[in-house]
């Protein structure tokens, strides 16, 4: 071989290893880089289209991702969180619709609350005032305001959504302007149940009627079976005034055979509660309550899946959203 040919081959196996050696030098920076240029807090689920950028953006929250790193690598398609499939799937497979008691005092105060928190959740949401008014929007019933007339308050608004709205939704859900829903939790809870059977849920109280009835304030839900015998039969069966709601309402079911079910999970722990958290947690419970809970108080440990509380503020009913769908703890997966 001339001196000239050996000159040019030494020449080109520099070169090449000359690449090599930066392709591996670029690659190991741009590892040790990354890091510092995504904040270590951050985590997702990725599915990288190339090794590098599996290494360097792994574990990225798709809500706080820095977009434009991920674009500049070619970033993965972001995954759901875990449990949102699951809750998509369920708010078309367990329709709610859910309807609020509230008045002309309380609408753009109490009521704006639930408006901006769980009831924009549902799958259809409703507000029934005394009053019209059309900016909320708030279905005005022809009832007076107050306590004396909450049961034919109650009456009118199911009379109406049973015939604008039957077939919107499977369950029927009733809540007064200070009760707080976690719609997911109402939907997990509804998804093992039949809405073709005449059947009720709530927080249940035992007096006054056989099979007892549920709180007003706790908020309760009817079946479509329910509901379809309430609106052809209510008339002939059930009160149309007074001022105990819960309990007129629970005696018009029994009156048309629909039955109180109970909605306490595996363990005997409560869903459905009639005050706030913290006095259900801490069991803070008037003497009145151990004589009207069905199970004396005694089984109402709170679920790790509770529905509904009662008597929460607008403050509260912020406070709650927080807690619920924002707050998370760093590094601890969920149970």
């Amino acid at each position: 071989m001339s001196k000239k040919k050996i000159n040019h081959f030494i020449f080109i196996l520099g070169l090449s290893l000359g690449i090599c050696l930066s392709i591996i030098y670029f690659s190991q920076s741009t590892t040790s880089i990354m890091p510092r240029m995504i904040p270590d807090q951050l985590s997702v689920r990725s599915t990288p289209r190339a090794a590098v950028v599996k290494n360097t953006i792994n574990n990225i929250v798709a809500e706080t991702i820095n977009h434009d790193i991920v674009a500049k690598f070619k970033g993965p398609t972001v995954q759901p969180i875990v449990g949102t499939n699951e809750a998509l799937k369920l708010e078309k497979e367990v329709r709610v619709l859910c309807w609020i008691m509230t008045s002309p005092k309380t609408l753009n105060w109490k009521c704006d609350a639930v408006k901006k928190t769980w009831g924009k959740r549902c799958n259809k949401v409703l507000y029934f005032s005394s009053k019209t008014d059309d900016n909320f929007p708030a279905i005005g019933l022809n009832v007076s305001e107050g306590r004396e007339h909450l049961t034919e308050k109650t009456m009118m608004a199911f009379t109406y959504i049973y015939r604008n709205h039957f077939n919107d939704a499977d369950w029927f859900m009733k809540a007064d302007d200070d009760t707080y829903v976690i719609v997911e939790n109402l939907r997990y809870f509804l998804s093992t149940k039949n809405s073709s059977l005449p059947v009720y849920y709530g927080h249940w109280f035992k007096p006054y009627i056989k099979q007892g009835y549920y709180s007003g304030g706790a908020g309760y839900v009817l079946s479509k079976e329910a509901l379809r015998r309430f609106g052809k039969f209510s008339n002939k069966s059930c009160v149309k005034e007074g001022k105990f709601e819960d309990l007129d309402f629970g005696k018009c079911m029994e009156a048309l055979r629909v039955k109180t079910g109970s909605s306490h999970d595996d363990l005997g722990r409560s869903r459905f509660h009639y005050s706030k958290p913290g006095d259900m947690l801490h069991r803070i419970f008037p003497s009145w309550y151990l004589e009207y809970d069905k199970y004396g108080g005694k089984k109402n440990t709170m679920s790790d899946y509770p529905v509904s509380f009662h008597y929460m503020t607008p403050k509260a009913m912020f406070t709650m959203e927080y807690y619920v769908y924002h707050l998370k703890p760093y590094g601890i997966p969920s149970k």
